[in-house]
């Protein structure tokens, strides 16, 4: 009797204890998504304190919603039958719906929807540590650093940038990682900490492929030094690269490494800030011309001139300083035949009459 009733007490502890542990099932009106979704709107709004409330809810929402999956990845994964199935997800999935595991489907799918199953190396037990992990929620320590950083408390506000930072891996929209990286090294920038400035800025350009790519350097000093005027057409025809969420960076760091003596960083920077641009220009114009193909940059530049928006575009991301910074580092180099043939271009054609004067001073004569 004794043994029964310390059993069925045991029984009734354990119970106990689980039901305490099994985390509270997030309300979809207290998504941490939709709190810091209102923390931005207050932040929008001038209210700051509102805003920093409802960032710091979104961030203890995030937890709780961490815990809560992991629970549903833990209670579904661990059965015996389960574990034999191994980590593919189709064979996972196959046994989930055959216990009738519906909520753990649903969010197996939807991180495989979302991500993909090479994305978690085709493993449901790495997409299970993956939750686990994913208690971290930078988007709202970085709405938090620029509450700092408006209040005054920069110290702050770089922590809180830098530790969204190192947890980008988790942002919901990856290319934010950008905006935060922009926003550290402008406060570095008004700081007056320039060399800090400089890596926040190399740290943008440790995500562009082509500022990484030696080979395409290489191939473009090669068609620069050759100092032939044939070759401004040459080197525009060669030359595609995108990724314009770098073009800022591109811009300010060349003119840190010319003020550092880098000459060679300085120019093949600002050449390939110079193509990106080129690119993306050639592309919008491409999607209003189906029949355009470049063939000079004389006609390029008298092109860009029929698209208001498009000389829009070149005026707020530095096209036409690209344009004459790159002739200037180029005669510099003492490419000298190269830069004029280029900017004698410039001067006639460009549709902005300050990049036209600009080029025809800037003439070696």
């Amino acid at each position: 009797m004794k043994k029964f009733v310390l059993s069925a007490w045991l029984l009734l502890a354990f119970s106990s204890l689980f039901a305490q542990g099994v985390p509270k099932k997030p309300e979809s009106s207290e998504y941490s998504w939709r709190i810091l979704q209102d923390a931005q709107f207050a932040f929008d709004k001038g209210e700051f304190s509102k805003a920093m409330n409802l960032a710091t809810k979104a961030k203890a929402n995030r937890v709780a919603e961490s815990d809560y999956e992991v629970y549903i990845f833990d209670v579904a994964l661990s059965p015996l039958a389960v574990r034999r199935a191994g980590e593919d997800f189709d064979a996972v999935l196959e046994v989930l719906k055959e216990r009738d595991q519906t909520e753990a489907i649903s969010l197996i799918n939807k991180y495989l929807e979302r991500y993909g199953a090479a994305y978690f190396q085709y493993s449901v037990h790495k997409m299970e540590d993956w939750a686990r992990e994913k208690r971290v929620y930078p988007e709202a320590d970085f709405l938090i650093g620029k509450i700092y950083r408006l209040e005054g408390e920069f110290k702050t506000a770089i922590d809180f940038y830098e530790k969204a930072r190192m947890e980008s891996t988790f942002l919901d929209i990856p290319d934010q990682l950008y905006e935060i990286l922009y926003e550290m090294a402008d406060l570095m920038y008004h700081q007056n900490e320039t060399e800090k400035y400089k890596q926040a800025l190399l740290l943008i350009l440790n995500n562009d492929k082509n500022y990484q790519d030696d080979v395409l350097r290489r191939a473009m000093l090669r068609i620069i030094d050759a100092n032939k005027a044939e070759n401004v057409d040459r080197f525009f025809d060669l030359f595609r690269v995108s990724s314009p969420k770098t073009l800022g960076a591109l811009y300010n760091i060349s003119v840190i490494f010319e003020k550092e003596g880098e000459a060679e960083n300085s120019l093949f920077s600002s050449a390939l800030g110079t193509v990106e641009s080129f690119s993306h220009i050639l592309t919008s114009i491409s999607g209003r011309d189906a029949s355009y193909e470049y063939t000079t940059l004389a006609l390029f530049l008298q092109k860009i001139g029929e698209y208001e928006d498009i000389t829009e575009w070149c005026e707020g991301n530095h096209f036409w300083n690209y344009l004459i910074d790159f002739c200037k580092k180029t005669a510099a180099r003492g490419n000298v035949l190269y830069a004029n043939a280029m900017l004698t271009i410039i001067a006639e054609h460009a549709p902005d009459s300050y990049c036209r004067a600009a080029a025809k001073m800037s003439i070696i004569r």
